[in-house]
């Protein structure tokens, strides 16, 4: 199957999805999910670091994980469990790349120079690399477990060196959760909100998308630097 027909299969698939979301109850499930987890917060903390564990191994989007968190349990709270599950995630992913699925990632990753160079960068400052990555997210996350999985690098400064990466961006989704929580409340209830509140959040949203663009084309490029310097030795 070519490519672009893969991508017009994957486009077809979200617009259904999306016309078909819009005659049901989403709001009503987001209120009830999140009232489950206020009734049984220990069951529900381990069902969500389980499933996002799972989420992460399976390469679905991280995104949808760090969200639900911050609609779940709230902002701090939910960063904790966000972070424990996507770190938990991201471990499990690099020792499947590094056991079971090697050869698939080997060959998955054998046309990206940027990849293949992340290797030798990581003799000296594997820490640093590895954090770099997970902030500038020039590359996919999920994609990213595995390959590191196939370098030389160790579990613990993987991990340690994802959980320091993955936070500013774990806080800003987690955060971005809280807010579909509110959101989610409004349509359950059938207020209104006013066109003040509505600013706010734009602003809000807009301050959040420029943080997130800046850090990420300054340390993208302090990691292409990285990577050339890796390349030319």
């Amino acid at each position: 199957m070519s490519k672009t027909l893969l991508r017009i299969i994957v486009v077809v698939i979200v617009i259904v999805l999306a016309v078909s979301a819009r005659g049901l109850p989403v709001a009503d499930w987001l209120v009830g999910l999140e009232s489950w987890a206020r009734q049984y917060p220990l069951a529900g903390a381990v069902v969500y670091v389980l499933l996002t564990i799972l989420a992460t191994v399976a390469l679905l989007p991280g995104w949808v994980s760090m969200m639900l968190a911050g609609l779940i349990f709230g902002l701090t709270l939910g960063l904790a469990y966000a972070m424990l599950g996507i770190t938990a995630g991201a471990a499990a992913a690099f020792l499947v790349g590094r056991t079971l699925a090697r050869k698939w990632v080997e060959r998955r990753i054998s046309g990206n120079v940027h990849l293949l160079a992340l290797d030798d960068a990581l003799d000296e400052q594997a820490f640093t690399i590895v954090a770099l990555t997970r902030i500038a997210l020039i590359f996919p996350f999920n994609l990213l477990n595995y390959a590191y999985g196939v370098t030389r690098v160790n579990i613990g400064v993987y991990s340690a060196g994802t959980a320091v990466g993955m936070l500013p961006i774990v806080g800003i989704y987690v955060y971005l959760g809280t807010l579909a929580g509110d959101m989610s409340q409004i349509l359950s209830e059938g207020a209104k909100i006013g066109t003040d509140a509505w600013w706010v959040l734009a602003i809000a949203m807009v301050a959040i998308v420029a943080v997130v663009l800046t850090v990420r084309r300054a340390l993208g490029r302090a990691l292409q630097r990285r990577m050339r310097e890796s390349e030319d030795t």
